[in-house]
């Protein structure tokens, strides 16, 4: 009876142990990824925004160094807008694909319309503060239309973990969106 009590034990113990160090699914790996997004803490993200909204304000002021309140508020209002929803999941092998359906902001129109305003104030004689520019961003996220988008996300297994490859075109263009023609008054 001990035996049989030890074996059973055992084996409970043992599918405890396997189930618990099973690593994540590409699925998992991707709700984590889009988890991290919607609440601030992915740096490849935050950063990728920085440099989006810095190569619209001009560089030429001494507090560079010091964060804009106002534009972490209005990445922060971004990325809190990010949802994400995985459609289907495909394995072979090494490889994986998660299809994908994200809804935000169009981070590339908001940033291509303060550009756009930027470069009208600029040719009627006046220039965008950073202030400014920071404020019409924050006024644009605010105010902005959630849209929803949909691709493939491509993983590959890297020692035993998924690992998604944020270097794809594509995979950038569901977080932040793609620029689209805004007027088509200014294509003549």
């Amino acid at each position: 009876m001990k035996n049989k009590l030890k074996i059973m034990m055992m084996a409970i113990l043992s599918i405890f142990i396997l189930t618990g160090c099973g690593t994540k699914s590409p699925t998992e790996v991707v709700n984590s990824y889009f988890d991290e997004i919607k609440k601030g803490e992915n740096a490849e993200v935050t950063e990728y925004l920085l440099e989006s909204v810095e190569s619209t304000e001009d560089s030429t002021d001494s507090d560079e160094n010091q964060a804009d309140p106002k534009m972490e508020e209005a990445m922060k209002l971004y990325l809190s807008k990010i949802d994400a929803k995985v459609l289907s999941e495909n394995i072979e092998k090494d490889k994986a694909t998660v299809e994908v359906e994200v809804s935000g902001l169009n981070f590339s129109n908001i940033i291509l319309e303060v550009l756009q305003e930027s470069l009208s104030s600029a040719f009627s004689g006046v220039e965008m503060s950073d202030e400014e520019i920071s404020n019409s961003v924050l006024e644009k996220v605010k105010s902005g239309k959630v849209e929803t988008r949909t691709g493939t996300v491509t993983l590959s297994k890297d020692e035993k973990e998924w690992k998604i490859n944020t270097e794809d075109e594509s995979f950038m263009g569901l977080i932040f969106g793609k620029a689209q023609e805004l007027d088509s008054s200014t294509a003549k």
